[in-house]
């Protein structure tokens, strides 16, 4: 039986990434991302309809997300969709859908962003020049049992 977990949006940040300390000493990229349909009904009223998701970054990805991804940047995000519980401060059990971005098939293609501060500290790289940014997710896939877990981001926090 084949089975496949893979979620692929296209849509706009709604804010910078919030950046991450994880219990294992890495590190996570969290951000929220827009998407938007737009329609005409029957009688050509325009309408539309606005769907926010949580995506959450981990591995190699993590750093260059919070280098380029600024609110409002167009970005391809492609992961897994996961579903995590957790107790909120009032004692609350509540639950989260993320999409989470890790291993090899993991990717967030930021289509437009701002270009990071340049570092006096570090020598230029042409390829930072670029306008498109791609960070690939590789190992550290917290679904794998080799990297963090998707319960260690709130509880880091």
């Amino acid at each position: 039986m084949l089975n496949m977990n893979r979620a692929t949006l296209l849509g706009h940040a709604g804010r910078d990434p919030e950046m991450r300390d994880l219990k294992n000493g890495g590190k996570a990229a969290v951000f929220t991302l827009a998407t938007t349909e737009k329609w005409t009904d029957r009688e050509g009223r325009p309408g539309e309809a606005t769907e926010w998701h949580r995506i959450v970054v981990y591995g190699p990805a993590v750093e260059p997300v919070g280098k380029m991804l600024r609110k409002g940047a167009a970005v391809l995000v492609e992961g897994r969709i996961a579903t995590r519980g957790f107790t909120d401060r009032e004692g609350n059990d509540r639950a989260v859908t993320e999409i989470v971005v890790a291993g090899a098939q993991g990717t967030v293609n930021i289509l437009s962003a701002r270009r990071p501060d340049p570092d006096p500290s570090e020598p230029a790289e042409g390829a930072t020049d670029q306008a498109a940014d791609t960070a690939n997710a590789g190992a550290g896939d917290p679904g794998s049992g080799s990297g963090a877990g998707s319960a260690e981001l709130e509880e880091a926090a």
